[in-house]
């Protein structure tokens, strides 16, 4: 009874907030205006536009919507882009709960009171939807901690406004569409999902131990100590950063430090997240970032981040690489590659136009001018109007570039993303493309050999299965008959020809690998020889072909 008293009151609440900005008429199709005076006085709202609205009501409804929204943010594919961008303004800043309230957690996660942790008293920081950040000094070894506290009562609370969401959506499905919303019970199911992660502090100090392993020995970034022994599912503990936010320019330059080289050196950094680890912070913005005196670069928060797959990898350099060269289909097919494709008829030559456009229109000046938020901001509307989306975490990376775009254009106001990157692309693409990359790949051939001869039984039984059964079926169609003859021989010369060459660079790969004499500065000589005839074959083999006009 109690539970059903409280979603009542937090309802009415709900209720209340939604008529305040305009959204009487959905609160009346819902059937639940009892619970509220449809005639309540709202403030003026009628300069705000429909996703304005939106977003204030969320601000007023309180954390969990906050955070939900805060999510949302990233999620194009859920809800419309006008009110992602939206969402993507709200400040996760609420009230703090009192110490009263969370001195019993420490005790039930460490079995020792904050004082007995803890030298002097802690000082809260900052407070947000879920959690509570405060600065204390560790009684074991006087070392200055940032301690990140789980709320208390937070799951209970999230927990009713998950079940009073289930209630209302169910309700508004059929409305929710004239907002832009399609699916609100795949909405909630996806924030579900995402916020209790959240809710979980182990995994955030997973991420810390990864970035921190990922730039072990950097001297230009200092990744924050985690503090495993005083850290469970509802405390973090880690170091204390005392720097400068990235965002405090006068006070950057009052310490000496030069805010373009922060600008250039950030970028860097973020970069090689990307390029090089795969593994990015999702959440650059201003107050996750600090400067040491030093010169030093901190990113905090490890709660959100980011990871690509290495051909997701390829695919946005790709992307960024032939939208940087003006190649606009093959800037789209590189996009597409990178997103899930929502349209069953998606017409990918006018797609490839209408992207070609866009990227005429920001290149048509010089590479100094581009805008990389502009430009991609455009190339994500687009896409949502083919319902074309990124795949999540690749929009968390679209996301995160147009964020640290903007610290760096806060820093240096000359500064270009879209120029900085270009060096990261060669950089790939020279690695990608050279002989190392090449023998590494060649060292997965005897297992991939030994995989194929081990599954090779099993497919010949399978087939055998179908033929028995009448399972088998073939469809194929008689074209050309008077010309297969001759086709086939020549079919059949090629291949055999490509069989060869195959067996030559998989033979010579080996020869590689085993480094068989007789050996050249500790090189095969018979390897590199085979490589080179396998070469010179496969030129005369294409250049046969094209002679004839069939590549």
């Amino acid at each position: 009874m109690i539970k059903t008293l409280r979603q009542i009151e937090r309802l009415k609440e709900i209720l209340f907030i939604l008529i305040k900005y305009g959204f009487a008429d959905l609160v009346e199709s819902t059937g639940l205006e009892k619970y509220v005076n449809l005639s309540v006085a709202s403030e003026d709202i009628r300069h705000l536009s429909r996703s304005e609205r939106i977003r204030k009501s969320i601000e007023e409804l309180g954390p969990t919507f906050i955070k939900m929204a805060q999510i949302l943010s990233t999620r194009p594919d859920l809800i419309p882009l006008d009110l992602a961008e939206e969402f993507a303004k709200l400040q996760d800043r609420v009230d703090p709960v009192p110490f009263e309230e969370i001195e019993p957690l420490f005790v039930e996660e460490f079995g020792k009171s904050s004082k007995e942790l803890f030298k002097k008293e802690l000082e809260l920081v900052a407070s947000a939807s879920l959690g509570q950040v405060y600065k204390g000094i560790l009684s074991e070894n006087g070392e200055t901690v940032a301690v990140k506290v789980l709320k208390p009562r937070a799951k209970e609370i999230i927990k009713t406004d998950l079940e009073l969401l289930r209630k209302i959506s169910q309700v508004l499905e059929e409305r929710l569409k004239n907002y832009g919303i399609e699916s609100p019970q795949k909405i909630i199911n996806e924030f579900e999902k995402t916020l209790y992660k959240e809710l979980d502090y182990t995994i955030e100090a997973l991420n810390l131990k990864r970035f921190a392993r990922n730039f072990e020995g950097e001297e230009k970034i200092l990744v924050p100590k985690l503090y495993e022994k005083y850290s469970s599912s509802k405390i973090l503990t880690v170091e204390y950063i005392d720097g400068i936010k990235v965002s405090d320019i006068h006070h950057l330059e009052r310490s000496g430090i030069d805010p373009k080289s922060v600008a250039k050196n950030g970028f860097e950094l973020f970069c090689r997240q990307i390029f090089e680890f795969r593994f990015f912070h999702a959440d650059p913005h201003p107050g996750n970032i600090f400067v040491l005196a030093n010169n030093k670069i901190a990113f905090l928060d490890f709660g959100m981040m980011g990871s690509i797959s290495e051909k997701d990898r390829r695919y946005f350099v790709d992307m960024i690489y032939y939208v940087v060269k003006e190649e606009e289909e093959k800037a789209a097919m590189a996009i597409l590659q990178l997103a899930r494709i929502e349209n069953e008829n998606l017409d990918k030559d006018a797609f490839a136009k209408d992207m070609g456009d866009i990227i005429r229109t920001y290149f048509y000046g010089s590479l100094k001018e581009i805008k990389l938020k502009n430009l991609l901001t455009d190339i994500v509307s687009l896409m949502s109007q083919y319902r074309v989306y990124f795949k999540e975490n690749n929009y968390l990376l679209v996301k995160a570039l147009i964020t640290i775009e903007g610290v760096g254009k806060r820093l240096d106001p000359e500064f270009n993303a879209a120029k900085e990157i270009e060096p990261y692309i060669r950089r790939f693409y020279k690695e990608f493309f050279s002989l190392r990359a090449f023998l590494e790949k060649t060292e997965e051939l005897p297992k991939e050999i030994a995989d194929f001869f081990r599954g090779f039984p099993q497919d010949i039984k399978a087939l055998i299965e179908k033929i028995k059964s009448g399972e088998l079926k073939i469809e194929f169609e008689h074209l050309g008959l008077e010309k297969m003859e001759e086709t086939l021989e020549k079919s059949a010369n090629r291949l055999s020809i490509a069989i060869i060459i195959a067996a030559i660079l998989i033979g010579s790969a080996l020869i590689v690998l085993a480094k068989t004499p007789p050996l050249v500065r500790d090189i095969p000589i018979l390897g590199i020889a085979g490589f080179v005839v396998a070469v010179v074959m496969g030129v005369i083999l294409i250049h046969s072909i094209y002679k004839r006009g069939k590549l």
